[in-house]
C-alpha cells in the first residue's frame, strides 16, 4: 500500500514521458516562431534604409553615397582600428570598438540618416556569427579584434554609388540611371559563411559586390544578355565575390541556402535566395 498523496514511479516515468513528448512537439513550433520573429525585427531594420537611402537621394539631387563609406567617414584606417586586421578593413563588421551607435563619432554621410534605425544586424545573423565567421580574412586576421562584437551585416550595393574603379562599367551614380528601383536592391544582408562555389568571402566590408567590370561581362556573354540568367556556382556562370545572405529559413546543414533580407529602391523590403544576386543589384 502506497502513502496518501504519493507517486509510484511508474507513474512518475509517465509524467516524465509526456513532458517529453510535448517538448518534442512544442520545440519547432517556438524554433519556427522566433525566426518567424527575428526575421520581421530584420525586415524592420532594413525598412529604415529604405527610409534613410531615399532621404539621402532627395537631399543629393539623386545621387548615391559611395558603397565604401557608406557607413563610415573614411575609407582609410582610423587611429581605434590600429593593429586589427593588417593592412585590410575587412573586420569593421564584428569591431567593437567601431560600432557606430556607441561611436557615431566616425559615421559618414549616409549614417546620419540612419539614426532611427532600431539595429544595423539581423538578430538571427547576429545569434551565428558570434566567433563563427568563416571568411578568409576574418579567419587570418580575426584575432587581432580587441573588442569582439558583430554589429553589422547590411551591406549597400557597389553596383550604385561605388568609386571603385573595378565597377566603372557596371555602376550606376544617379538614381535616374537604374532601369527598375522594384527589383534593385540598395542594401542587402550579407552572411560570414562561405560556400566556395557560390562566393569567394563571406561578409567582410561595407559593400556587396557580384564581381569586377570583366566578370560581369564574361557572364552576361555566357547567358545572352540576361541579368536575370546570371546565377552563382556551378550550375549557374561560376564563383561571385559575394551573394545574398541565405540564413533565413536555411535547410538543416546548409546556411546559404535560404533567403537573406533586401531593401528595394522603391521602398519595399523582400526577402530572396542566393541565386537572385546578380539579377536585384543589377541596376541596368
Amino acid at each position: 500500500m502506497r502513502k496518501s498523496g504519493g507517486f509510484t514511479l511508474i507513474e512518475l516515468l509517465v509524467v516524465i514521458a509526456v513532458i517529453a513528448l510535448l517538448l518534442s512537439i512544442l520545440m519547432p513550433a517556438l524554433s519556427k516562431a522566433k525566426d518567424l520573429a527575428m526575421g520581421a525585427a530584420c525586415k524592420g531594420n532594413l525598412k529604415n534604409y529604405t527610409f534613410a537611402m531615399a532621404m539621402y537621394l532627395d537631399d543629393n539631387e539623386g545621387n548615391f553615397c559611395d558603397a565604401h563609406k557608406c557607413y563610415f567617414s573614411s575609407a582609410d584606417r582610423m587611429p581605434v582600428e590600429s593593429g586589427v586586421g593588417g593592412n585590410h578593413l575587412h573586420l569593421r563588421w564584428c569591431n567593437g570598438d567601431i560600432d557606430l551607435k556607441s561611436n557615431p563619432q566616425y559615421g559618414g554621410a549616409l549614417f546620419s540618416y540612419l539614426s532611427d534605425a532600431r539595429s544595423f544586424i539581423c538578430p538571427a545573423f547576429k545569434r551565428l556569427a558570434v566567433q563563427n565567421s568563416q571568411d578568409q580574412f576574418y579567419m587570418a586576421q580575426g584575432s587581432t579584434i580587441r573588442n569582439y562584437e558583430p554589429w553589422y551585416n547590411y551591406t549597400m550595393n557597389a553596383y550604385v554609388g561605388s568609386t571603385n574603379s573595378s565597377v566603372r562599367e557596371s555602376r550606376v551614380q544617379n538614381i535616374s540611371e537604374v532601369r527598375s528601383p522594384a527589383t534593385t536592391f540598395s542594401f542587402t544582408e550579407e552572411s560570414c559563411f562561405v560556400d566556395t562555389a557560390y562566393n569567394a568571402s563571406g561578409l567582410n566590408d561595407t559593400f556587396m559586390v557580384c564581381g569586377n567590370d570583366s566578370m560581369v561581362q564574361s557572364w552576361l556573354s555566357q547567358v545572352g544578355g540576361s541579368p536575370r540568367l546570371v546565377e552563382p556556382g556551378p550550375d549557374g556562370v561560376g564563383q561571385f565575390w559575394d551573394v545574398i545572405a541565405g540564413f533565413h529559413h536555411a535547410p538543416t546543414g546548409n546556411k546559404l541556402g535560404g533567403r537573406g533580407n533586401c531593401a528595394f529602391l522603391d521602398g519595399h523590403v523582400e526577402a530572396h535566395y542566393r541565386r537572385e544576386t546578380f539579377y536585384l543589384s543589377w541596376p541596368k
